[in-house]
């Protein structure tokens, strides 16, 4: 995986008024876990972070600091916290990694190829698992692992041990958890006919009107049924 630029700086100010001032400046506050000397605050341009992020979650940050004597940092996104409302970043959380060291991330996990069995039989393909948590050096980090449906049939189950992974990943979830699997169609079934009436069978003197005194009792308390 190539590493990307970001320009950033170090910050000393921190809480709600600082980081309000920096966002009318176009910046965000954000942090970088895991540096041997703890965690640094910092601020981003939220544009260009946003840029870099489009090519991927897990894309390698060669992040620039200026500021205090400044540093430079190779980072991934940890977390990007974003305006529920207007979706603007507001704040952003950086793992610093180190280059000979592995590390635990998660990867999107696509599809390729088009099943037999939904192709030629109209089964339905069940898309059981989207993403996979792998261990790896940071340049060894996939944008995504790619699953083959193309010869999966009616019945037929993909498991996460069934993957060709790239060299130097190892996937850290369960070997049997079900990637996807093809299922045949769900088949409505006919209602049942109603049955016939017994022929000369003798009216039951006052049943019609049991029956219709217990349908206006109350389905629960105060006459209403409760709420799930």
């Amino acid at each position: 995986m190539a590493t990307v630029d970001l320009q950033g700086e170090i910050r000393t100010e921190t809480g709600k008024s600082a980081a309000r001032r920096l966002r009318r400046a176009q910046r965000i506050p954000g942090v970088v876990y895991g540096g041997e000397k703890g965690a640094v605050t910092v601020a981003v341009d939220p544009a260009a972070l946003v840029g870099l992020l489009n090519r991927g979650e897990n894309v390698l940050i060669n992040l620039s600091l200026s500021g205090d004597a400044g540093r430079t940092a190779m980072v991934i996104l940890k977390e990007l916290q974003r305006d529920p409302v207007k979706g603007r970043p507001l704040h952003v959380d950086f793992l610093e990694v180190s280059m000979e060291k592995k590390i635990r991330v998660e990867v999107p996990l696509a599809l390729s190829g088009e099943s037999t069995g939904v192709k030629n039989k109209g089964g339905i393909l069940e898309h059981g698992l989207r993403q996979l948590l792998v261990e790896c050096l940071p340049l060894n980090i996939p944008e995504h692992l790619t699953a083959d449906v193309s010869a999966l049939d009616i019945g037929d189950v993909l498991h996460v041990a069934d993957l060709t992974l790239p060299e130097g990943v190892r996937v850290l979830d369960d070997p049997e958890r079900v990637v996807v699997s093809v299922v045949s169609p769900t088949l409505e079934e006919a209602p049942a006919a109603p049955e016939a009436e017994a022929a000369g069978e003798p009216e039951v003197v006052g049943k019609k009107e049991k029956e219709e005194a217990g349908a206006e009792e109350p389905k629960g308390k105060g006459g209403e049924a409760k709420a799930k």
